[in-house]
């Protein structure tokens, strides 16, 4: 079974150097950006809820205040960057 395994990877291998342009290495950096790039989404929105949580603590500010706050701030972010961040609806 482990021949017919080792085997059917090596036929694998050959079918995708075939009907793909990019290389291992190509693949492997893309998956690493990707990554990277979810494990940043996760941090700027720990630190983003790390700091509404401090100022809703500090001073006592509503959830309709902080829906607000976070309003305000993804709008004054780059085109790019507030696709990455669903605006909440203020009341």
């Amino acid at each position: 079974m482990v021949i017919v395994a080792i085997r059917y990877m090596i036929l694998a291998v050959e079918r995708f150097k075939n009907s793909d342009n990019r290389t291992i290495e190509e693949l492997f950096y893309g998956v690493q950006r990707e990554i990277v790039n979810e494990l940043m989404d996760c941090a700027i929105v720990l630190m983003i809820d790390t700091l509404l949580n401090s100022i809703r603590e500090y001073y006592n500010a509503s959830e309709c205040q902080i829906a607000e706050l976070v309003s305000l701030f993804i709008s004054k972010l780059p085109e790019n960057w507030k696709n990455r961040f669903q605006m909440p609806k203020a009341a």
